[in-house]
């Protein structure tokens, strides 16, 4: 799960030696608050902030405000690295740098979003199941085992911490009769809170 793979592949860029006018409208065009600045080369240089030149002269060189911000991200992190830049940093987007400082995008709270869609199946149909298990290795083995045994394939799986000794495990399955999930579960004597069918979109 690398950024690459949900980065928008454009980003608001513009070219040292231009001026406080055309980053404005730069960043008018692209509706940020802030934009890429890049050298001859294509290079990644820095950010000049829309706080920062909206009061100087427009025929003012924006160099002189470049800033180089807390951070850009690499096509090749994992996605969650984007997760936390952005909620220990108020940007309107992070720019996606690679190994030779060329600007291969950027990635915004929107693909972040999107990207969360795709990871937890939002998108397809199928039925949400919910349980609480002990946290200890194995514990979810018998609904996996019992789901592959039934030919239900998993579309998507993710835990979060209950309490001290539990986690919660929430899996979206790629059957739509939730009915039939619920029976299998009781079945094999799996205490379950939730089984609801989903439509997906």
């Amino acid at each position: 799960m690398k950024v690459e793979n949900w980065m928008t592949k454009s980003a608001p860029t513009i070219r040292m030696g231009s001026t406080v006018k055309d980053a404005l409208k730069a960043m008018d065009t692209y509706g940020f608050s802030e934009i890429i600045v890049v050298n001859e080369n294509g290079e990644f240089a820095g950010l000049v902030k829309k706080h920062d030149i909206f009061d100087r002269s427009a025929d003012d060189v924006i160099d002189d405000f470049l800033i180089l911000p807390e951070l850009y991200i690499s096509p090749e992190d994992h996605i969650e690295e984007a997760f936390l830049a952005f909620m220990e940093h108020n940007e309107d987007f992070i720019p996606v740098v690679d190994d030779d400082l060329k600007v291969r995008g950027m990635i915004t709270l929107q693909d972040i979003l999107e990207s969360m869609i795709e990871i937890t199946a939002m998108d397809e149909p199928g039925t949400r199941i919910s349980v609480v298990l002990p946290d200890v290795p194995g514990a979810l083995r018998k609904i996996v085992d019992t789901l592959a045994e039934n030919r239900i394939n998993i579309l998507s799986l993710l835990t979060f911490r209950e309490s001290d000794n539990k986690r919660r495990v929430v899996m979206r399955v790629d059957s739509t009769d939730s009915e039939a999930v619920a029976s299998l579960l009781r079945d094999y004597g799996i205490e379950y809170d939730e089984v609801i069918r989903e439509e997906g979109f």
